[in-house]
């Protein structure tokens, strides 16, 4: 199937997603319900668990032994196997090891199938563990997203085993979920770019995901300074079984950690502190096993009319769409299979994040606070680039967000945190080219104005050729250069090298 991109026609690209999804929902059709949705649930459980092994702190030999693994070569790879194994049992017991074990059969056997049917470059993912995570890594968000579609799509009664779900999904997620993903992003670009009247696109590109391919928010939580109230909040944080990566006393803990990095917004008295009390009843009284979810209907009703919770957190806790477009935008934790709601630690923690950020950002305080925690992560960032950050926030009336020095050159940055609903934006073409659109000539006075004014920086505090840029922190779809999503900061030396001084 050829690939469409930016220059195709918008018909094309619609017809190209609505085909994809005829695929997506022709393919799991076939398959039994409540077999499909648990055997993928186990499936996630194993890669989540997998991703986490580089946070473990390994003794050096191992870790060398353990990354190296060749998945390709597993089964000629006995006695490595067995020193992994053997490895893993000092800090987990045997259920992880069967279970990272099956992952591993699973993605050699599609490894080898790939290879025989002309995709090497697909399979070389696949060639030690260490790539492996690397590719799991990127797909997370298509698992999760494949695991939200199956329970309304899989309405046949062909049984998922405990050893087909990556040969029999992930082809799904490679050939087709991930294609219409990009037919979605490059009918993005295509609207936006018409918007802003830009001929050619090659000139554009869409850096929509962070580090660890993570969406962007104004302040991560690990930009945060624990201020005396967050650390002794975290006093009360649950001691963790070592033997475990995910539990429901660490998704707590996890609520707590929320709590105490934003202290100072005091989120339990906000809708996130619902959220979170309904997440730590559910952790208290509906997990199995420290990491199963299960909730019936009649109970989960009972639960949000005793806690109160509003209509729209009831709403985001449940994905009720029906299409994989609609299921790769959700956050929602709980999945409903025949009368009962089900989810794991993992993905209740992913939604606390999510409406920690959702709630944060209607905070008026919070968005001017995060604004200076923004400023503080560029500096930070072009600091470990090796420039000079230099003391200066105001001159005479002027302002200044970052200046940074280096290679002769006074790089004069201004640090853009506009609150951009994703999720929302990019349910609409129209809707997301018209913020676009906004941000972007916004961008431009801004640089604009910069350029007119730099000569109260130049030699009152700093010397060299002066250069101005915009950093956002939410991408955006444009040709000028000197607009640099967050998520590129770290290629900043390179992409601004290339910067030339507009005329004056």
């Amino acid at each position: 199937m050829n690939i469409l991109g930016p220059d195709s026609p918008p018909y094309a690209l619609h017809e190209r997603i609505a085909l994809q999804e005829q695929i997506i929902t022709g393919m799991l059709s076939k398959f039994d319900r409540r077999s499909a949705t648990f055997a993928w649930l186990e499936t996630i459980r194993a890669i989540e668990e997998t991703v986490n092994l580089i946070t473990v702190d390994w003794e050096e030999e191992f870790a060398a032994t353990l990354f190296a693994f060749p998945i390709l070569q597993l089964v000629s790879s006995a006695a490595h196997l067995q020193r992994i194994r053997a490895g893993l049992a000092k800090r987990f017991d045997d259920k992880f090891i069967a279970r990272f074990v099956s992952l591993m059969l699973q993605f050699s056997a599609l490894g080898t199938s790939l290879q025989q049917q002309g995709q090497p470059q697909l399979a070389s993912s696949f060639t030690t563990l260490g790539t492996l995570i690397g590719y799991l890594q990127s797909r997370r968000r298509a698992c999760v997203a494949l695991l939200h579609r199956l329970p309304d799509a899989c309405i046949g009664d062909v049984a998922v085993g405990s050893l087909d779900p990556v040969v029999v999904f992930f082809p799904v997620i490679e050939f087709h979920a991930n294609p219409l993903t990009a037919a979605r992003n490059a009918l993005l670009i295509r609207t936006a770019t018409d918007r802003l009247a830009i001929e050619d696109r090659n000139t554009v590109e869409y850096a929509s995901l962070d580090d660890l391919f993570l969406e962007p928010e104004r302040s991560r939580i690990t930009e945060m300074d624990l201020d005396q109230k967050g650390l002794s909040m975290l006093a009360q944080a649950e001691k963790l079984r070592p033997d475990r990566l995910f539990s429901a006393a660490e998704l707590r803990n996890d609520m707590l950690l929320l709590e105490a990095a934003y202290s100072e917004f005091d989120l339990s008295r906000t809708k996130f502190g619902r959220a979170a009390a309904i997440i730590r009843n559910i952790s208290r009284n509906f997990v199995d096993r420290d990491f199963w979810v299960k909730i019936p209907a009649m109970d989960l009703n009972k639960l949000v009319k005793r806690m109160e919770i509003s209509p729209d957190l009831h709403e985001a806790l449940v994905f009720r769409g029906t299409s994989y477009s609609e299921s790769i935008d959700t956050y929602a934790p709980l999945i409903h299979v025949d009368g009962i709601f089900y989810s794991t630690v993992t993905l209740l923690s992913r939604f606390a994040y999510y409406w920690r950020a959702k709630t944060l950002d209607k905070i008026k305080r919070f968005q001017i606070r995060s604004g200076f925690i923004f400023e503080k992560a560029v500096a930070n960032e072009l600091r470990d680039q090796g420039f000079e950050i230099k003391d200066i926030k105001r001159i005479d009336r002027h302002e200044f967000d970052v200046i940074a020095v280096g290679d002769g050159v006074v790089w004069n940055v201004q640090c853009k945190n506009n609150f951009l609903d994703l999720a929302y934006v990019k349910a609409s073409p129209a809707r997301f080219a018209r913020y676009n659109h906004r941000l972007v000539r916004s961008y431009e006075r801004a640089l604009e104005k910069d350029r007119r004014r730099e000569h109260v920086l130049a030699g009152r505090s700093v010397s060299g050729e002066i250069q101005h840029v915009v950093v956002s922190r939410y991408p955006v779809i444009c040709s000028n250069p000197r607009i640099l999503p967050f998520s590129l900061i770290r290629e900043f030396r390179q992409r601004m090298s290339a910067v030339k001084k507009p005329p004056a």
